[in-house]
C-alpha cells in the first residue's frame, strides 16, 4: 500500500508540517483531500496550512472561508491563510498569466 503522508526523518517524527492545498472551486478541498488534511494536523500538532481556491463568487467565498476554518481549527493560526480567488471558472485557459501570477505570490508566501 502506497503512504498517502510524506515519509518522515528519524529527526523529524512529529515536526510540524508546512502543507499548502490547491482547490479549482470552493469545495474540492475538502472533497479531494480533507480527510488527510484533518489527519495530518491531529498527526503533527503545530503544522500550518496554506488553503488556496481559485474561483470563486463572494456567496462561495463566505463557504470556502467557512469551510476553511473548520477545517483548519486545529492548524497553527500564525502560520496558516486562507486564499481565495475570483477567477473565473471554466475559463483558466484564458486567464492563464493571471492564474500563474498568483500562483507565483502563493509560492514567495508560503516558501
Amino acid at each position: 500500500m502506497l503512504a498517502l503522508a510524506p515519509k518522515p526523518k528519524p529527526d523529524t517524527d512529529n515536526a510540524p508540517l508546512k502543507i499548502l492545498c490547491f482547490g479549482a472551486h470552493s469545495d474540492d478541498i475538502e472533497i479531494g483531500c480533507g480527510g488527510t488534511v484533518l489527519r495530518l494536523l491531529e498527526e503533527r500538532p503545530g503544522s500550518s496550512v496554506n488553503w488556496v481556491v481559485l474561483a470563486s463568487n463572494p456567496e462561495r467565498e463566505l463557504e470556502a472561508r467557512s469551510s476553511a476554518a473548520e477545517f483548519l481549527a486545529d492548524a497553527d493560526p500564525a502560520q496558516s491563510k486562507v486564499w481565495v480567488q475570483g477567477f473565473q471558472e471554466s475559463f483558466f485557459p484564458a486567464a492563464w498569466t493571471e492564474i500563474k501570477r498568483f500562483f507565483e505570490t502563493v509560492r514567495r508566501a508560503t516558501e
